[in-house]
C-alpha cells in the first residue's frame, strides 16, 4: 500500500471518528443556552410554582419579592399526588410549611392556593397545564407567570404554551438562577445532572411531541 493511500485512509478514519465526537460535544455544550428562556417576564394575574420538595429559602424569598412588587397577586403551588407510605413529610404538612414560610416573608395566606395533580406519563407540567387551563377559563385570566428553575424554563414554558394555545393568555417565565453557569456546569456532578439530564428530558419531550 502506498504512503499516500495510507494517509488518505487515515484521514478518512480520523474525520469519521472525530466529526461525530465534535458534533456531540458542540450539541452538549449548547445545552445551557437552549434550555433557558431569554424573554423578560411580565406582571401577571397568576403565578404558578411546580414543586415536589419544599422550595429553598432562596426561592421563597424570590417569590415573596415578586409578590411584594405586585408582579402577581395570587400563587398556585402545584404538587403531584404521592400516596407512598414511606414519605418523610405528608402532602398536608408540605402545604402547611410552604404556606408558613411564605407568610413569614409577608406573602398573604389568602394569595396562596395549592393544586394537587395526578401522576401523568406525559409529566407533571403537562398535567399541571391542563388543570391550570380550567382555572384560566373559569376566572377569565389574561396572564400567568411560571416560576421555574433556570434550566427547566424552556421545557416548562413550551408545555404550557402548547396546552394553552387555544386561549388568549400571556405566558412568561421567572427564572430561579442556577448556581451553575454556561462555562462551569460540566465541572461538577451536580451541574452535569442539572443540565445534561434536563437536556435529555427536553429532547425526549420534543421527540414525543409533548412540546
Amino acid at each position: 500500500m502506498q504512503v499516500s493511500d495510507l494517509t488518505f485512509r487515515l484521514k478518512l478514519y480520523t474525520i469519521g471518528f472525530l466529526s461525530p465526537v465534535i458534533l456531540f460535544l458542540s450539541f452538549l455544550f449548547a445545552a445551557p443556552y437552549v434550555l433557558k428562556v431569554s424573554e423578560p417576564f411580565h406582571k401577571s394575574d397568576l403565578a404558578i410554582l411546580e414543586t415536589q420538595s419544599l422550595p429553598s429559602k432562596k426561592f421563597l424569598k424570590s417569590i415573596a419579592s415578586l409578590y411584594q412588587k405586585k408582579t402577581f397577586s395570587r400563587l398556585i403551588v402545584v404538587i403531584r399526588e404521592d400516596k407512598a407510605d414511606n414519605l418523610l413529610i405528608s402532602q398536608t404538612e408540605k402545604e402547611q410549611k410552604i404556606t408558613a414560610n411564605l407568610a413569614a416573608l409577608q406573602v398573604s395566606t389568602d394569595a396562596i392556593q395549592f393544586l394537587t395533580i395526578a401522576p401523568s406519563r406525559l409529566g407533571d407540567s403537562d398535567e399541571a397545564a391542563k388543570n391550570i387551563l380550567k382555572v384560566i377559563v373559569s376566572e377569565n385570566l389574561k396572564s400567568i407567570l411560571l416560576l421555574t428553575r433556570e434550566f427547566e424554563s424552556k421545557r416548562i414554558l413550551k408545555v404550557y404554551q402548547k396546552n394553552l394555545s387555544s386561549l388568549p393568555v400571556q405566558i412568561s417565565c421567572f427564572l430561579f438562577p442556577s448556581d451553575m453557569t454556561a462555562s462551569s456546569w460540566f465541572l461538577s456532578d451536580d451541574g452535569f445532572r442539572e443540565v445534561a439530564y434536563e437536556y435529555i428530558r427536553y429532547l425526549y419531550y420534543l421527540i414525543r411531541g409533548i412540546i
